[in-house]
C-alpha cells in the first residue's frame, strides 16, 4: 500500500500584515500607543495554500505581489513553506497587498 500526496493548487491573494497590538481600539481620529508591532504573511489564499503544504499536500501558488521588499519576503516565505512558487509573479506595476491590522487586549 502506498499513500498518495495531494495536489492542491490556489490561486488567491497574498497579503502583508501589519499587525498592532494595543490595548484599546482608537477613536475616530485618534492616535494610541501600541505595545508590539509586527509583520506577517497574510491573504485567504495563500494561508489555505500554507496550511495544505503543512498538511502534507504538495502545493503551488498562484499569484501575484509587487517587486518590493514585502513581494521579495513573501516569495521566500512560499519557498520556506515547500509551496511551488513557478507561477507566483511579481510586478513592477503595484505593490504588494498590505492590511493594516489592530488588535486590542479583548
Amino acid at each position: 500500500w502506498q499513500e498518495e500526496v495531494a495536489a492542491v493548487v490556489v490561486v488567491g491573494s497574498c497579503m502583508t500584515d501589519l499587525v498592532s497590538l494595543t490595548s484599546r481600539l482608537p477613536k475616530t481620529g485618534e492616535t494610541i500607543h501600541g505595545h508590539k508591532f509586527f509583520i506577517g504573511f497574510g491573504g485567504k489564499g495563500a494561508n489555505q495554500c500554507v496550511q495544505a503544504a503543512r498538511l502534507g499536500a504538495k502545493t503551488s501558488m498562484v499569484c501575484k505581489v509587487g517587486k518590493d521588499s514585502f513581494g521579495n519576503d513573501y516569495i521566500e516565505n512560499l519557498k520556506q513553506n515547500d509551496i511551488s512558487t513557478e507561477f507566483a509573479y511579481q510586478t513592477q506595476d503595484a505593490a504588494t497587498g498590505t492590511a493594516s491590522i489592530i488588535v486590542n487586549n479583548e
